[in-house]
């Protein structure tokens, strides 16, 4: 009987310390609220991205035809599938995780003020936020929305950038090189030409290794910078350009004139800039070149020769220079003969 009523005592005990267990045991934490960074509305309607970063700024507008142009740089054509989609792609999917702090010295170690993003859309709604620094749980970039006192925790982790160069689209012209039939460079001092015997086939002779240099680095052509068409250095490049025409084999001619002031210094590259145009008049690079200058890549100074003897060095490269003797035997050190017995 003893034993029984010790037995039904340890029970209860053993119950009464699991429900003390239970009742002090901490709730998990509640898994952050999630919430779309930009209201998906906004962000879909958006007619105007203006976007600061690295003490530059950027401007990219809808026109009426549903194109995006960069305003700063002359109403070009926007880069949309290297940079302003991915941009908006990144807003898209970007989720505010709450209030990362409301703690005023701890939100001036953010980085927030030097990148600002803001949308715009029909009817004046917009959106505009400060971009910080990655948060230390590595979710995405602290966020502060146009005055609000704290900081929130975002995924947001798109890259901004504010120079107007980098917005607009760069590529000017592209067709594939061995599309290319004929090539002629003329300069101050003549002309050189080349011509393929079929499409595909490499340009005959020892001047091949040239012409296909040239056509390879015009055929694809990128621009680095759009300037106005009164640029004082673009204007002073054009005094003495070159002028480059290739012809494709579907009769169409693209012609590039090349323009180039010098380096800084005798080591630097030469400024480049190019004017294109094409010979079917509503291809969209010659109302490009209507509209801008453009700056392209330095290297491309050493595939298109400035004049034809330039040419003429590449293809025959003068030889190396002997080496230098040395002059007589400084730096050696002078024996005597020996003494005569």
């Amino acid at each position: 009987m003893r034993t029984k009523h010790l037995l039904i005592t340890t029970l209860a005990l053993g119950l009464a310390a699991l429900a003390v267990l239970n009742l002090s045991r901490k709730e998990p934490p509640a898994a952050p609220s999630r919430s779309p960074l930009v209201e998906p509305t906004l962000l879909a309607e958006a007619v105007r991205v203006e976007v600061r970063a690295n003490g530059k700024s950027a401007t990219l507008e809808k026109d009426g035809g549903g194109a995006w142009t960069v305003k700063e740089k002359l109403g070009l054509p926007a880069d949309v599938d290297n940079r302003l989609g991915p941009l908006l792609r990144s807003l898209q999917k970007a989720e505010s995780l709450g209030v990362l702090t409301t703690n005023p010295k701890r939100i001036e170690r953010l980085g927030f003020g030097e990148t600002v993003v803001t949308l715009t859309a029909p009817g004046g709604r917009t959106w505009s936020a400060e971009i910080g620094r990655t948060t230390d749980d590595g979710s995405g970039s602290a966020v502060r929305l146009k005055g609000a006192p704290e900081a929130l925790r975002t995924t947001f982790s798109g890259y901004v950038e504010g120079d107007p160069a980098s917005w607009f689209d760069p590529l000017l012209h592209s067709r594939p090189p061995e599309e290319v039939k004929s090539v002629t460079l003329t300069a101050a001092d003549g002309s050189v030409s080349g011509t393929r015997p079929e499409k595909g086939q490499p340009f005959p002779g020892k001047e091949a290794g040239v012409l296909e240099n040239i056509v390879s680095s015009l055929a694809t052509l990128r621009a680095t910078d759009a300037l106005a068409k009164d640029d004082g250095a673009a204007k002073k490049a054009f005094e003495k350009p070159v002028s480059v025409k290739l012809e494709f084999f579907d009769g169409a001619t693209l012609t590039v004139q090349v323009g180039r002031t010098a380096g800084a210094s005798a080591n630097d590259q030469p400024r480049l800039f190019v004017r294109p145009a094409h010979s079917e008049t509503g291809h969209r690079i010659n109302s490009l070149t209507a509209k801008a200058e453009f700056a392209v890549s330095g290297w491309l100074a050493e595939q298109v020769p400035a004049t034809v003897a330039d040419f003429r060095k590449a293809v025959d490269p003068p030889p190396p220079a002997p080496p230098v003797p040395p002059q007589g035997d400084v730096g050696l050190p002078k024996f005597a003969p020996p003494a005569q017995k």
